[in-house]
C-alpha cells in the first residue's frame, strides 16, 4: 500500500538492491508507524528485512530530521536477513529526548547507538521482538518513555482488565468534517433548536460535565445530510484534536445530544445494561490516565503535541468491555463521574497534582482491580511525556 512517496522510495530502492548484504536507511514521515494506511509497507520491512533501528525525535523543538518540514519524522535502518531459519534479532527504538543540533553531536549519538552505549539525557532505547515489528506494530515510537510504551502493549493486549475496543460497544461518528459541511454556525436558534460543542477550547471545556457552545443550523443544499448527522447525536463526545499541552478534558458529557466540529458523538449500543450508568462510566475512564494512554498509544503522530484522531483511532480506542465486568464496577466508575462531573480538571502537564483526576484515577483502580502505585506511575510518565508538555523532558 503506497500511501505516500516516501513508501514508494522504500519499494524502489527493495527493487534496485544489488546484493545480500544490502541494506535500506530511509527517513520517513512518523506517521509511516503508526497509521493504519502504512501498515502494509511496515509489514513488507518487516518480514523481508531486519528492521535494525529506528530513531524518532521527542524534541518539541525539533520533531523532524529532514530541513523544511515541520511534521515528525523517523529514521530507519534495515538490513536483509539472509538466513530466514534464524530467528531476527529485536529491533532497537531509538526515542531522542535531545535531537543534535550540530555533526558534532549528531556524531556522538550515533556512536552510542551504534555501540549500545546509554544515551543518558539525550534519549531512551528499547527493543521490541522482531514478531512484533514484522506484525505492522512500531507502537513503540509513541512515547519517550519506555515504560509507557510498555505498559499500552499490556493495556492493547487485554491484560490488564476486562477490555474491549471501543466499536464493539458503541458506534462513532460522524466526523468533524462532515458537520462542518452540512451545518452553519448560529447565535440563535432555529426551528430544530439544533446546538453543537464546536470547538475544543480549554479555557471552556474545563470539566467532564459541559455544555454545547454554539447553535448550528441546516445548509440548504445540504438539509438532507444534516438531519441524517442530527440522527447520530449524542451526549458523550470524543476528541477530533487534542492541543495536549493545554487540553484539560479527553471527553465531555453534554447536558443534551449535541454534534461536534472538534468531537465526534459515541454511541453506546442500547444492549448495554444500565445504559446511563456505561455512559458515565466510560466517560469517567476516559478522563482517566489509563483512559488517556489508551487514546494516546494508538494516536496518528504527524504532530505528536497536536495530534488528530481518526474515527477508526477512535473506534480501536481499549475500553472496559462493559459487558463483561461486573455492575457494581460500572456503578463504581458511574459514580465517580458524578462525584467529579463538575469539578475542573488541571491540564494534562499538571495531571499528577490534579486532585480531580487522581480521584478518577482511584476509582478505576477499584472498578478494574488495577495495582494504584502502577496508575500513579502512568499519570506522572504521561505528564512528563515532552509531547504532553510541549517542552524538551525535564524542561
Amino acid at each position: 500500500h503506497l500511501s505516500s512517496n516516501g513508501n514508494a522510495f522504500i519499494v524502489l530502492a527493495d527493487y534496485i538492491r544489488k546484493s545480500d548484504s544490502g541494506t535500506i536507511a530511509a527517513i520517513l514521515p512518523l506517521v509511516t508507524s503508526t497509521n493504519a494506511s502504512a501498515r502494509e509497507i511496515r509489514q513488507f520491512l518487516g518480514r523481508n528485512y531486519h528492521v535494525e533501528t529506528i530513531v524518532t525525535s521527542h524534541d518539541p523543538k525539533r520533531i523532524y530530521f529532514s530541513e523544511n518540514t515541520s511534521i515528525g519524522e523517523m529514521l530507519i535502518v534495515c538490513r536483509l536477513w539472509p538466513n530466514f531459519r534464524k530467528q531476527k534479532p529485536p529491533t532497537r527504538f531509538v526515542n531522542l529526548a535531545i535531537n543534535p543540533a550540530t555533526p558534532a553531536d549528531a556524531i556522538s549519538v550515533t556512536q552510542a547507538i551504534v555501540n549500545d552505549s546509554v544515551l543518558g539525557d539525550l534519549g531512551t532505547i528499547q527493543e521490541w521482538p522482531a514478531s512484533r515489528v514484522a506484525l505492522g506494530d512500531w507502537g513503540a515510537v509513541q512515547f519517550l518513555s519506555p515504560y509507557l510504551c510498555r505498559q499500552f502493549v499490556e493495556l492493547k493486549e487485554g491484560r490488564l482488565f476486562k477490555a474491549a475496543l471501543l466499536k464493539s460497544i458503541a458506534e462513532v461518528g460522524p466526523e468533524g468534517r462532515r458537520i462542518r459541511d452540512a451545518f452553519t454556525k448560529s447565535s440563535l436558534p432555529d426551528s430544530e433548536a439544533r446546538v453543537a460543542l464546536w470547538q475544543h477550547d480549554s479555557e471552556v471545556t474545563q470539566s467532564m460535565a459541559t455544555k454545547p457552545d454554539t447553535h448550528i443550523a441546516a445548509k440548504p443544499a445540504k438539509r438532507h445530510l444534516a438531519n441524517r448527522y442530527w440522527d447520530q447525536r449524542s451526549t458523550l463526545l470524543l476528541p477530533l484534536r487534542l492541543f495536549l499541552p493545554t487540553t484539560r478534558v479527553i471527553a465531555p458529557r453534554l447536558s443534551t445530544p449535541s454534534l461536534g466540529s472538534a468531537w465526534s458523538p459515541c454511541r453506546l449500543n442500547e444492549s448495554l445494561r444500565q445504559f446511563s450508568d456505561c455512559e458515565k462510566a466510560l466517560c469517567a475512564y476516559l478522563n482517566s490516565s489509563i483512559g488517556i494512554l489508551a487514546m494516546l498509544g494508538d494516536r496518528s503522530n504527524k504532530k505528536p503535541t497536536y495530534p488528530n484522531l481518526s474515527l477508526d483511532d477512535l473506534r480501536k480506542l481499549v475500553v472496559p468491555d462493559f459487558n463483561a465486568i461486573s455492575e457494581d464496577a460500572v456503578s463504581a466508575l458511574a459514580a465517580a463521574y458524578d462525584r467529579y462531573a463538575e469539578d475542573i480538571l488541571l491540564p494534562l502537564p499538571q495531571m499528577d497534582s490534579c486532585e480531580v483526576r487522581r480521584g478518577l484515577d482511584d476509582a478505576v483502580c477499584d472498578a478494574l482491580g488495577l495495582d494504584g502505585e502502577f496508575v500513579g506511575s502512568v499519570r506522572r510518565q504521561l505528564g512528563s511525556e515532552p509531547s504532553v508538555t510541549g517542552v524538551r523532558y525535564g524542561g
